[in-house]
């Protein structure tokens, strides 16, 4: 297997080295921010990794009841959850709504969200995560835990509709994600109908099912020693199952603060949660804490994640992963100098693990792009983080590569006008994006008919209306790939 992922070794290794780019100087001509969304830029790259996914996916659509599962892992940009619950919203209009996954209450270790989980802790807890972990507790899939060893501690949950959700709730199951050998859980809502502990024997945690009996989202929580063995209990997350059984379930993870490496180091649970999650669809969102660490390697970057996603495939063989870049970034108008490594490492990993690949930071405009956010309002000030629309803005582009790519292996299967619109409407500001964007929301037949201008090509072509060389060419009977100023060609129209 390692000769598999690490064949042209040397040459890898050159190209990565050349991105490590030690300083760089900002341009702060305004005029240079303008419009700096680069739509033809907004594509998933090697979506032929995809394809497992996109089977399933059209399954479900043509209506077989089965799950899809998605996991998204992140940084503090992941943690807010505005970025992936608009993917979350996106596809789960597309393909059904089986839950948004599980949730772990950020504010009892004193940071954000979920915004639709109130939690409240009584009694003695610590918390902990990839970045404070004084205990050296075990860190599963959620990255946090917050633990007592105090039995007359509780905790309450009150549960409500996920923002970006047009679903009523829907709980069928509660699941309680937890360590081995724990205290048990008393629940003091009459709730409980055949609550029982299932236990995964090859890690350390457990997980108590619980099926409610009504339609209550308030829930309370108590202990209860029943062996003299059990001397904590530690909570690693809930999920409110969805009752519906068709459809996408999404969990998404973030850390603030977290970079991938961490996970490596203190998540030993990771991978055995992961199992018992069955994903179909991993996303991995990281790269901008990464960018500031002055000790960042881009050799041993590539060699962890890379080794990381091969595990994974060895307990997971069908999962499939896409990788999506740092964003540009300029952290209390620091430079970051290692975003160009990061990402071209990111690309380099997706060629090679036969992964899919997500240029958020080149769709932003590249280097220097976040400058034009902020000035139009949709980053915050320290031009790290975005607010919610800079967020939920990066997740329609997601989802509208994702569709797309979707329809370059099932033409005409979602049509995407409406998300386009929403897309024009969140980038208003950005002139620019609406010039790219007209062709495709003016034009909803079969296909599009295009005047060649002076310099175009046919791969430029495709770039900008979404589709393949081959399918323009198949259209217009082209045996050649020159095309003539003044022609008019028929594009397809995949939207």
């Amino acid at each position: 297997m390692a000769k598999r992922y690490f064949k042209y070794w040397g040459i890898i290794l050159l190209l990565i080295l050349n991105y490590n780019v030690q300083s760089q100087s900002i341009n702060n001509d305004s005029t240079l921010f303008e419009s700096p969304i680069n739509i033809g830029k907004n594509k998933i790259i090697n979506f032929t990794g995809l394809d497992k996914s996109f089977q399933k996916l059209k399954s479900i659509k043509e209506g077989s009841n089965k799950q899809f599962v998605i996991v998204h892992f992140g940084d503090s940009h992941i943690q807010m959850g505005h970025f992936s619950g608009t993917i979350k919203k996106n596809l789960q209009t597309i393909f059904g709504d089986c839950g948004e996954g599980i949730l772990f209450p950020y504010s009892a270790c004193k940071s954000f969200g979920p915004t639709n989980l109130i939690s409240k802790f009584s009694g003695n807890w610590i918390w902990n995560n990839l970045l404070v972990n004084p205990e050296r507790t075990a860190l599963g899939i959620t990255g946090y835990c917050i633990k007592t060893n105090d039995t007359n501690a509780s905790f309450d949950f009150a549960y409500s509709q996920c923002p970006y959700c047009d679903s009523p709730i829907n709980i069928g199951k509660i699941k309680i994600f937890h360590g081995i050998n724990n205290f048990g859980i008393v629940s003091q809502n009459d709730i409980i109908d055949d609550g029982y502990t299932e236990l995964d024997k090859n890690s350390s945690w457990e997980i108590t099912t619980i099926t409610p009996k009504t339609r209550s989202s308030n829930f309370t929580f108590n202990f209860i020693k029943t062996k003299e063995s059990q001397k904590e209990f530690v909570l690693y997350g809930i999920l409110f199952e969805n009752s519906q059984k068709t459809g996408i379930q999404y969990h998404h993870f973030g850390v603030v603060g977290a970079q991938f490496l961490e996970i490596v180091k203190v998540a030993p649970l990771l991978i055995p949660q992961l199992e018992s999650l069955k994903p179909d669809l991993i996303i991995f969102s990281y790269g901008s804490n990464e960018s500031y660490n002055p000790t960042f390697d881009s050799i041993s970057y590539f060699k962890e994640i890379a080794n990381f996603i091969k595990k994974i495939r060895v307990e997971l063989p069908n999962v499939e992963f896409i990788i999506t870049s740092a964003p540009d970034t300029r952290s209390n108008n620091v430079y970051p100098t290692y975003t160009k490594s990061i990402n071209n490492t990111f690309r380099m990993i997706a060629k090679n693990t036969n992964s899919a690949y997500w240029d958020l930071n080149a769709i932003m405009g590249g280097d220097g792009s976040m400058e034009s956010w902020y000035k139009n309002g949709l980053s915050k000030k320290d031009k790290l983080h975005f607010i919610k629309s800079g967020y939920m803005l990066q997740g329609n582009l997601f989802s509208l590569a994702f569709f797309n790519a979707y329809n370059e292996k099932y033409p005409k299967s979602i049509k995407t006008t409406l998300l386009i619109s929403e897309i024009e409407k969140q980038a208003q500001t950005f002139s620019q994006i609406k010039k790219d964007l007209l062709p495709q929301i003016q034009n909803t037949n079969e296909s599009i008919k295009h005047v060649v201008k002076a310099g175009e090509t046919l791969v430029g072509l495709s770039k900008k209306y979404h589709c393949s060389v081959e399918s323009i060419m198949n259209l217009n009977n082209l045996t050649s790939t020159k095309i003539i100023v003044g022609r008019s060609l028929k594009i397809p129209n995949s939207h």
